[in-house]
Formats: C-alpha cells, structure tokens, sequence
C-alpha cells in the first residue's frame, strides 16, 4: 500500500505532501483544483514518461516521491534478482524531474532504469482511469485475469510439469541439429580427437607441475646450492678442529662435574642434545648435498616437460584439474557426436511420447480456463448490471498457440457496452469510465487472488449517478475491506463510503496560484458531501442530506 506520495515543484504544486490510509481513501475538489496533479504525480512515481510541462514554471528541478509497504513474493524476487535493497517490505520510489525534460529513478536509493521501474510499480498498483496505461488493454494479460478467476492452479501445475521436461528434451535435440553440415562436424571431430589424444599422451598427474616448478628450481641453482652446503658440512664435520669435535669436547668437560650441581647437570643435557642435533644436520646436509648432483641433460628433460604442461594449461585450463575437467567434458561431446543419429532418433522417440501427454495437458488447462471465463463473464456482467451498465455482452476468445510455459492458449477479452453493438476488443470500445468501472468489477471478484495491494481509480464516476453511483460507491468499499483504494470523485455517493476524505482545493496568494490538500475531519467532512450535493450554495437541508449519506454508508458498512 501507499504511505505518503511527496511532491515538490509540480505543476501547481510547491511542496505538498499527503499520508495516504488503508481502505477506501476519496479525493475530492473542484474542476480544475489539481486533482489530475495527484495522479500524474503519482504515475511518474510508476514510470509513466515525463512532460517537462508539469514542472512548476520558474523551477529548474523538481521530485515526486511515494513510499509503499509491501510483502509480496513476485516483488521480493524483481528486488532481489536486481540487487535493490529491500527491508522491513519498505520501498520508496523517487522520481527527479528537470527542466530540460529529462529525469531519474530510483528504488531505495538505487538509480534504476525506467523499463525496471515500470516492472516494480506494475507489481505495487493498479491504475484504472482515462489516460492510464491499464493491463486490461492488453490481450497477454487477459489469460492472467481468466486464471486468476478460477481455479486452474492443478492443472496449471501438471502442465508446467511436463512442458519443462518437453524443453529440456527440444534443447537436446537442438544440440544435435544445430545444422551444421558434414564438413564442419568432421572438422569439430578431428579438433576434439587432437585435444584428447594429446590430453592423453601427456599421461599427466595432478600435482605434477608444482612439484616439477620447485624441481627445476633446484637444478637451476645446484652450483650455488653444492657450493653453499660442502662448506657448512665442512665447518661442521671436516678438517682437524671442526664443530662437531669441538661440541664433542665441551660435552665431555660438562659432564665430568655435571654431578655436583643440578644446573650443570642441566647444562649438560642440553649441550649433549645440541652435539647430537649438529650429527645429524651434519648428515643431512651430507645427503642433500649428493642429491643436488645431477647430469645437465636432467634439467634440459624437466625443462621439456614443464614447457609441455604450460602449452596444455594455456590451452585447456590453469590446473591439472582444470584439463582433466576439459578432458572430460570434450570426451562427452565426441561421443554424443558420433552417436549423434543414433541420440536423435533416441530424443525423437522420447519428445514425441512427451509431447502427447502434453497435448493432453495442454487440453485439460484449456477446457479448466473456459469453464473459468464463462463463469468470469456471467460474474463480471452480473456485477456491470449493478453499475448503471445494463447493456454490457461479453465473450473471451480462445485462440490455440505454440506450447508455451504458461499453456497452449491465446485469450483475449471481447466485448460490446451498448445494446446492438458488435463484440470488440476491449480496448476498441470503453471510455475512461467504462474501463474504471469493467475494472472494478473485476477486481471485486478477484480481490483475494489478486496480491497488488493498492487500486487507484480516476473518472470512475463518468457518466452514472443516483443508485448507479451508490453502487459504486458501495462496490469501492467492499474491496478496500481487502485493498488500499484512491479515487478521485465528484459524486458524493461515492465519496460517503471514504475511509480517509482528502480535499483539493486550489489557492491564490498575491504572486500566484497553488494547490494544496488536506485530510478533512468529521465536520469538514459533512462540509464537503454537502458541496458536493449542491454546489456552492449549501444550505441547512443539503448538511443534513449529507450527514444522512455518511449515516446510511456507515449502517451499511456495519451490518
């Protein structure tokens, strides 16, 4: 739902803002006190393109901004599959207008493309009037409204089911008939019979390369390494006085009195460990010193092999692991290639059994959607019959299609709103008006099933009044007991059935003229039902016509 739309430098406008309620929230004024001003405002916070003409005159910027409140599911994932934040089901929508014509979007402080916003505020209200762009104009949501009016959910499901595996097994076959010819499958087999048998011949393990590096290293640098390692083995162990002799001499002096102190004893133990760790380094360095000795042709042979690993990573992948992976998924491709009639004849057999249980499916949703348009149709004229439109004949069109993920049906609204006319499609025939009204009603029947949370109505009230409007009005608030509505009206049996009254009113000061809006209370309230009812001249009898309206609409509402 809507909580505050914020306007500054439009049109008439300075600065405005309005907190907007749950349920029926009504808009009222005078013709041309800015009521327009609200809604064009707010379609730009939906996306609608900008006229430079609604910036207030003298200004160089201006900005509309709605905050909404919304836990639906579709929004949650548009949101998260592009990264905008989104906490506690908060979203604010800003649109900056400029002088120069152009402007920029953002949600929760992320700048957005326009497309992007279109496709958020799609999923956060509805906006039935004249000048709106309205899903019910366009035929490919037409099957969403059918679906969403009856009970198709099962059947849907099981179609889904077997259309996803029918794509998978179309996606095979198409694999295998991306029509290239002899001479390019050939070339495509040669290149992966190359790749595998030098993958093969390289007889390659993993970990083999790190282990050849660090090798290779080594014999890089044997010279300096031998060099380094004889002299400290023959500072430790060779010649007439060496480390180890030495160490061996201080041992055996320690020892000789270790007994009479504690901390020579201890002195000794260390000293004696320390002659036997020297030994052994001595060794050590003894045997890594024969080790580092090798024949040059050794290091031109690792040479080789590394350049040969490096000319298969350059290739094939960064690590062993990486070919071994390559090696693997080029092994699948050769054999589905030279199996390939054999696999198509295979999928062939396997996407025609498929296709018959879709058919099947497919056939069932159709005949659950008709039986769910004609129950739609007989709702939807039953509920235009008590708004003042008496003529109303309807049918939805069903036209067979390419399976797709949503079925194998084209569905299209036609209709006639005057008695004689022909069926037409919805768009080629209703008024603002109409439209509002066909809506309305349609959203009264669908109301449960329908998550856009938030209705905005304009010109709803073209062309009715008396029980016709009254109908309306009661119809409107029915459907806020489950949906956030905004209606713009002049009728004051409609706007008795508010929830929240807001009243428009346009103003001058000495320089120029503005626009402003205020919640009204009780008696304002009773004040503006009686303008509505007569004009400007309101008069003791039209206060107590409108405190009976408001009365009677509250009696209604309760029982």
């Amino acid at each position: 739902m809507i909580l505050e739309l914020y306007m500054k430098n439009c049109a008439l406008i300075d600065e405005l803002r309005i907190s907007l309620e749950k349920g029926l929230n009504i808009l009222t004024g005078e013709t041309g006190s800015g009521k327009s001003i609200i809604i064009d405002a707010l379609g730009l916070c939906l996306g609608n393109k900008y006229d430079k003409s609604f910036l207030r005159r003298g200004t160089e910027k201006g900005v509309v901004e709605a905050v909404f409140y919304s836990e639906g599911d579709r929004l949650k994932s548009v949101l998260d599959e592009n990264e905008i934040e989104y906490d506690d089901g908060n979203i604010v929508i800003t649109r900056i207008i400029y002088r120069d014509g152009k402007s920029t979007a953002r949600v929760n402080g992320r700048t957005i493309r326009l497309s992007l916003l279109k496709e958020i505020a799609s999923l956060l209200v509805d906006v039935h009037g004249q000048h709106s762009n309205q899903a019910i104009f366009r035929p490919e949501t037409h099957l969403r409204f059918v679906d969403m009016s009856g009970d198709v959910e099962k059947e849907k499901s099981e179609y889904t089911d077997v259309y996803k595996k029918y794509t998978e097994v179309r996606r095979e076959l198409l694999k295998l008939d991306d029509n290239k010819d002899e001479m390019e499958i050939q070339r495509e087999i040669d290149l992966l019979k190359f790749q595998i048998n030098e993958i093969e011949a390289a007889s390659l393990k993993e970990g083999e390369y790190d282990e050849l590096v660090a090798k290779r290293d080594i014999f890089r640098n044997s010279e300096k390494i031998y060099n380094s390692l004889s002299a400290a083995y023959g500072v430790l162990h060779e010649g007439d006085i060496n480390t180890i002799d030495l160490a061996g001499r201080a041992v055996a002096e320690i020892s000789s009195v270790s007994q009479y102190s504690e901390k020579i004893s201890s002195i000794y133990e260390r000293a004696e460990r320390i002659m036997y760790e020297l030994q052994d380094i001595s060794s050590e360095i003894r045997n890594c010193r024969e080790e580092t000795e090798f024949e040059p042709y050794e290091l031109e042979q690792l040479e080789t092999r590394v350049d040969e690993i490096n000319n298969l990573r350059r290739k094939y992948g960064n690590t062993e692991k990486d070919i071994f992976l390559y090696y693997d998924r080029i092994s699948e491709r050769l054999s589905e290639i030279l199996n390939r009639d054999e696999k198509r004849e295979e999928l062939k057999g396997k996407l025609q059994e498929i296709e018959s249980v879709l058919e099947k499916k497919a056939e069932a949703l159709t005949e659950k959607r008709k039986t769910a348009a004609e129950n739609l149709e007989n709702e939807l004229i039953k509920e235009l019959n008590s708004l003042d439109m008496k003529n109303v004949t309807m049918k939805t069109v069903f036209e067979r299609k390419q399976y797709s993920n949503d079925g194998a049906d084209n569905v299209e609204f036609m209709i006639s709103f005057n008695l004689g006319e022909e069926l037409k499609p919805i768009s080629k025939v209703a008024s603002g008006g109409e439209i509002s009204r066909f809506m309305l009603a349609f959203k009264s029947i669908i109301a449960d099933a329908d998550d856009i949370e938030t209705l905005v109505f304009d010109e709803i009230d073209t062309g009715i009044s008396g029980i016709a409007a009254q109908n309306v009005g009661e119809k409107l608030s029915d459907i806020a007991d489950k949906k956030q509505i905004i209606c713009i009206t002049h009728l004051p049996q409609i706007a008795a059935n508010a929830d929240s009254h807001y009243l428009i009113e346009k103003r001058n000061d000495e320089q120029r003229t503005y626009t402003t809006i205020e919640k009204l209370d009780e008696p304002d309230r009773i004040n503006e039902i009686a303008r509505l009812i007569s004009g400007k001249n309101i008069t003791d009898t039209t206060i107590i016509h409108a405190r009976e309206i408001i009365q009677l609409t509250s009696n209604r509402r309760e029982c």
